[in-house]
């Protein structure tokens, strides 16, 4: 091949710096028939940066996309269709697997609509394909349920102010298609599609199945509910959903299908039932995996007493994805951080084969793995390969290289489809052969000496468009790079101020006119204040209002660890450096965790030796006390992690007094204050009038969200309250690092932010 395009493999690699949410446009190529080339290069957590490339016609006005990154993927129509979503919109191929085009209903970029950041809000397909649900935001920390009708194109309100999550429409489909359960401030009700195209959907509030989240049930055969309250175990039948759920108070949501030896609490355990419905595995705290016999009587039912598979996990980890076929085989996949990098193991649990422990199995780097339609096989996605396994046996049947695989879709037992960070195939696993679906990105694109637009793909080959469809192109050279002709001239233009760092620009020869190709965002970054707000480097609640559009997050870790395993996930895949404190009490309990926080690459500061309300006329709160208390941390932190503390600290409950301000100038510490209280750390039950202040998450954020200034410091509190809140800030994160993030914010620590300010 005669050339050859340097290219920086920025793409999916682990992210050094902070995703910013901006958008860059480059690479210009302008054809002699006034066709414009150009990509744009977006950031994802998870999946990092990546380039999509477009093609304008400059006389039409008509755009269109040429590449299609997979960051959510699912088969619609039966597995007739593919279904793309990205930052760029929504993508659907014909029923050859070929022509992706944006669906009208959701926001495109080809379509005029701006370039989504941080996280998408994910579709969830019905798994016949023939409904979409998402969320549609209304605010910030609320949405309305949305419901599209693939086949009639329509849109159908299911439910307003809804909490908004981004990982998953808050709804689960029944296999079947003909019903799914949503969330709502704590409740869970049922949807029923015949009701919907009947147009006979009864009121809301006589859909409620009962109190709980999403992993408060679990379906199991086409359309049997299993739920979890309390203690017990119901099987709700589908005809039973309108009868049960319009008396309830009166009777039972179902009937008592069995009983787990715990309470079961939806924010932080869940479920899964074997596909006969006479087992269930139980997810207690993301740390305890037990599996019971379901059994509604198990005063003597059970028989005499046995020994039940149990599985500890380390606090690190969180669970993937469970598989459980109609054979009775369990796997679980689990993923943790250690040392700041992702570390997965898979289990295994044979009961057919009497096997009454899981057993590791030794395959390091497994990203994913996907059932196939009978469950007599089973895909791996590793970084470099997809494995084809025997479920049963879990020996490789194939083994599939490909350059970072991210999603697999099994279109039948003998044809699946491979969705990567360079491009999407079909396979067929009996014929061994695959077919090209679609570009994810490309290295670079021109035009071939035909006037076809060629594109150099990851492996080094070229591809010429043909159509709508790409195929093996020559190896002559590209055109050379051109951004003018007779009719039109091309560049991009620097901007500030929103999503876009810059913008393509066109100046129009014959019309004497330059303007824009495509329309810049009209959501613009938060202004900042007129003026500065005096900053106090002793006690420093924030920094500076009008030098910098940036906020710090810190993060209190007080006794318990609930909430850090998730926090640490998510400030990895949107590459930001926290602020954690750390108290005596949590560095005794957890050391593991403390020294996973430190080696993550996090900011620590002291949260002082004891937690306790410094207030109190029991304690004599002085200067030496401080200091030793500070020392005593200091040094404990020391023996656990070898490093030593940031000189940044501040007092149990945030007390302050003259005392504390002196101790810590003494000792070079500066104390840290906080601009913006979520007051997440306000339960139902708080004392007095505090109770009277209590809010769920989606009201935090919107709070938060309210009250921040550029400077502003956010405090998030780790751990379980006493007693428990109904739900937790720091499940809710990414909402509001992707809120902050598309106001214009950067996350910095809290020694960044005092030295921005300086």
């Amino acid at each position: 091949m005669k050339y050859r395009y340097s290219f920086i493999l920025l793409i999916l690699s682990v992210l050094t710096a902070p995703l910013s949410g901006q958008v860059r446009f480059s690479d210009l190529r302008l054809s002699s028939d006034d066709i414009l080339l150009f990509k744009a290069n977006a950031a994802s957590p998870s999946f990092g940066s990546y380039s999509t490339l477009f093609q304008a016609d400059l006389s039409s006005g008509n755009m269109g996309q040429l590449t299609f990154f997979p960051e959510q993927t699912a088969l619609i129509n039966g597995g007739e269709k593919l279904q793309i979503q990205n930052r760029f919109g929504v993508f659907r191929s014909d029923d050859s697997l070929n022509t992706m085009r944006p669906l009208s209903t959701f926001n495109a970029f080809v379509n005029g609509t701006e370039i989504q950041t941080g996280k998408i809000n994910t579709l969830s397909a019905s798994p016949d394909g023939r409904y979409l649900l998402y969320l549609s935001a209304t605010s910030h920390g609320y949405a309305d349920l949305m419901l599209y009708h693939v086949g009639q194109e329509k849109e159908f309100l299911i439910s307003p102010a809804v909490e908004m999550v981004l990982d998953s429409p808050n709804a689960s489909w029944a296999p079947n298609s003909r019903f799914f359960v949503y969330q709502k401030g704590g409740y869970l009700y049922y949807f029923s599609m015949d009701q919907l195209m009947g147009d006979r959907v009864i009121d809301e509030s006589f859909r409620a199945l009962g109190k709980g989240g999403l992993s408060s049930i679990r379906w199991a055969g086409q359309s049997d509910l299993y739920y979890v309250t309390g203690n017990l175990v119901y099987q709700v039948l589908s005809p039973e959903f309108f009868t049960r759920s319009i008396y309830t108070g009166l009777f039972e949501v179902g009937h008592i299908a069995g009983k787990i030896p715990f309470e079961f609490d939806p924010v932080f355990d869940a479920f899964w039932i074997s596909p006969d419905g006479s087992r269930i595995l139980l997810n207690k705290g993301g740390q305890n995996i037990f599996l019971y016999p379901l059994s509604p009587d198990d005063y003597i039912s059970t028989g005499d007493a046995t020994t039940l598979p149990y599985l500890y996990l380390p606090r690190n980890s969180m669970v993937r994805k469970v598989l459980w076929s109609s054979g009775d085989i369990v796997t679980l996949l689990t993923d943790g951080l250690v040392k700041g990098s992702d570390q997965s193991q898979l289990f295994r649990l044979n009961l057919p084969a009497g096997e009454t422990r899981f057993s590791r199995v030794d395959i390091d780097g497994v990203e994913n793995l996907v059932l196939s339609p009978r469950g007599e096989m089973c895909s791996l996605i590793l970084a470099d390969r997809v494995e084809i396994r025997n479920y049963y046996s879990f020996n490789i049947i194939q083994s599939v290289s490909y350059n970072r695989p991210l999603h697999v879709l099994w279109r039948s037992d003998s044809q699946l489809i491979i969705a990567g960070a360079y491009e999407t195939r079909l396979y067929d696993l009996e014929e061994r052969s695959s077919s090209l679906i679609s570009l994810s990105q490309h290295d670079a694109a021109g035009f071939s000496p035909e006037g076809a637009i060629r594109v150099l793909s990851h492996d080094g080959s070229s591809l010429d468009r043909v159509g709508d469809t790409w195929i093996s192109a020559g190896d002559d050279e590209l055109v050379p790079v051109n951004v003018a002709t007779d009719n039109y001239r091309v560049y991009v233009e620097d901007r500030t101020g929103g999503a876009y760092r810059n913008t393509v620009m066109v100046r129009d020869l014959r019309g004497l006119v330059t303007e824009t190709l495509f329309r810049y965002p009209e959501k613009r970054y938060d202004v900042f204040p007129n003026r500065e707000d005096p900053v106090d480097f002793t006690n420093f609640t924030h920094g500076s209002r009008i030098r910098r559009r940036e906020v710090s997050l810190v993060f209190n870790a007080i006794d318990s660890i609930e909430g850090l395993t998730r926090v640490l996930h998510t400030l990895k895949d949107y590459g930001i450096r926290g602020t954690f404190f750390v108290n005596g009490e949590f560095m005794r309990r957890h050391p593991d965790a403390v020294r996973e926080i430190s080696a993550s690459g996090h900011e620590v500061g002291s949260l002082f030796y004891a937690y306790f309300d410094m207030t109190d006329s029991r304690f004599d709160v002085d200067k030496e006390f401080i200091k030793r208390g500070l020392a005593r941390n200091e040094d404990d932190y020391f023996k656990i992690t070898g490093d030593e503390l940031s000189l940044l600290w501040h007092a149990p409950y945030y007390f302050i007094n003259s005392d504390i301000i002196e101790a810590s100038r003494e000792m070079n510490y500066t104390y840290v204050g906080r601009d913006v209280d979520p007051l997440d750390w306000i339960t139902p039950c708080s004392s007095g009038r505090l109770a009277e202040l209590y809010a769920p998450a989606a009201d935090i954020l919107e709070r938060i969200l309210r009250q921040k200034k550029p400077g502003s410091i956010i405090p998030v509190r780790i751990g379980k309250t006493h007693p428990e809140r109904e739900d937790y800030l720091f499940n809710s994160l990414d909402i509001l690092i992707d809120e902050l993030i598309s106001l214009g914010y950067t996350l910095v620590p809290v020694s960044e932010l005092m030295e921005h300010a300086r």
